[in-house]
């Protein structure tokens, strides 16, 4: 009997381009592959669907799974979860399980429908970002281009479309981040997020080109330079940009008090630069490795048991698999 596994780390969003809109375009994303935490899974064929792993992953992994049984007519599949993503943390967790489960669950049966197929049937990142799906096929620093502003999200297959990546670029080895989830305040994601999104005004078009110069003439010279300080500026100030402009409905340029203090200790402790993650309540500093176990130990020690740490690197691949 065929065994699939499936191993992908978490990704980091680090912003939109544009929420003007006014070029006919919104959003436009930018965002890592990070190689912690880690999302781990095996499957097997089987007469129904078994689920076994953490409890408060059970429930969203069973309801992912049978949208993908009922659509390949496939009997049954027994699945493994032996390391999970933090939930609405702002880490991608939902869109790399839907892919995880939809790829392992397909190949122990000898199917290889294409990844954006797989992200379609679960409408994952239909709405607003393609970087959940280009990280878990490439990895990599990844921009992708959004959406035509014409375009209603309704939710329907017919209306699914992944933004294009437009630029993708390889991390460098020599720089790291330190990731901190502190404890989580409101969540933000499904209706919550779509309500928020449509309170807010459209963004002052001035600041979305200042965000697209940034990266366009900061970030992305910065990677292909290796320049870790200017890069780290520019994440920041982007960051800065896009708090402000969430700040009515998220309470302020982060989404937790825990958050914003810990960003702010980072950058003292001479991380090179910081963000949120998506909505939030993950938080992040890029560094280099010779830094990187000191921060590290500085911001357990900020955080106590308020939260979680972790260390991480870009990963410049896509998923790991085997069938066996």
């Amino acid at each position: 009997m065929p065994k699939a596994w499936v191993r992908v780390g978490a990704r980091l969003h680090l912003g939109q381009l544009d929420l003007n809109g006014s070029l006919g375009r919104l959003y436009g994303g930018l965002g890592l592959a990070i190689d912690q935490p880690q999302l781990e899974l095996t499957s097997e064929q089987g007469s129904k669907l078994q689920i076994e792993g953490p409890e408060s992953e059970i429930k969203r992994a069973e309801r992912i799974a049978l949208q993908y049984l009922q659509h390949y007519s496939l009997p049954g599949v027994k699945i493994k979860l032996m390391q999970s993503l933090p939930s609405h943390s702002g880490l991608g967790s939902g869109t790399q399980l839907a892919l995880a489960l939809g790829f392992a669950i397909t190949r122990v049966y000898g199917l290889r429908p294409p990844l954006l197929e797989l992200a379609g049937l679960t409408d994952r990142e239909g709405s607003r970002s393609g970087i959940g799906v280009a990280a878990f096929k490439k990895g990599g620093f990844l921009v992708d281009g959004g959406k035509p502003a014409s375009e209603t999200i309704s939710g329907t297959k017919t209306n699914y479309h992944v933004p294009p990546v437009i630029t993708r670029f390889s991390f460098p080895k020599e720089w790291a981040i330190v990731i901190a989830i502190p404890k989580k305040g409101e969540e933000m994601f499904g209706s919550k997020e779509e309500k928020a999104f449509k309170s807010l005004l459209p963004m002052e078009e001035h600041i979305s080109g200042r965000i697209s110069r940034l990266l366009l003439m900061k970030l992305l010279p910065a990677l292909a330079e290796k320049d870790l300080q200017r890069f780290g500026q520019g994440v920041t100030e982007i960051q800065e940009h896009l708090g402000d402009y969430f700040s009515p409905v998220q309470g302020g340029r982060f989404a937790t008090t825990d958050g914003a203090r810990v960003a702010e200790y980072m950058l003292s402790q001479g991380a090179a630069g910081v963000g949120q993650s998506s909505w939030g309540p993950t938080v992040y500093g890029f560094t280099d490795r010779k830094k990187l176990a000191s921060l590290a130990e500085n911001i357990r020690n900020l955080m106590g048991d308020r939260g979680q740490v972790w260390v991480a690197g870009g990963v410049n691949h896509g998923a790991e698999w085997s069938i066996s």
